[in-house]
């Protein structure tokens, strides 16, 4: 199990770290041009590519087998490891509280984003199922 979760702190530090940059770059540059939903989606395809090559990655790094616990174990550790960080980004950038925080997900670019987030939580289960297929 520590490989899972060695493996889930290295997924969730090389995305969180990834969509740091690219939040920053839509935020000043992006979304004053197109709006923040298509700001969103415009980074979205970006985000989930980098999660998914990153996931790969890391299951290859710590041998992470096939089993369905310990690739969901890496998954929710990285999840919540993500939201941790999301919050605390919040607070120190925004001077938001855990209320403001959940409040900030009625707005449908936050909910784009909790979509996106939930499938990299995904991604360790579906590369396990994608590589089963791909074997036969």
């Amino acid at each position: 199990m520590i490989h899972s979760l060695s493996a889930g702190f290295g997924y969730f530090l090389v995305v969180f770290t990834l969509g740091a940059i690219l939040g920053f770059v839509r935020e000043v540059l992006v979304a004053p041009l197109t709006g923040s939903v298509i700001a969103v989606l415009m980074e979205m395809p970006v985000m989930i590519g980098a999660a998914w090559f990153v996931c790969r990655l890391m299951i290859h790094k710590f041998n992470i087998s096939d089993d369905v616990n310990q690739r969901l174990a890496m998954g929710a550790f990285a999840f919540c490891l993500l939201m941790v960080g999301e919050l605390l980004l919040s607070m120190i950038l925004q001077g938001s509280d855990i209320t403001g925080f959940l409040r900030m997900y009625e707005l449908p670019e936050n909910r784009i984003g909790l979509g996106g987030q939930i499938a990299f939580a995904l991604f360790p289960v579906i590369q396990r199922y994608g590589t089963a297929l791909h074997e036969r």
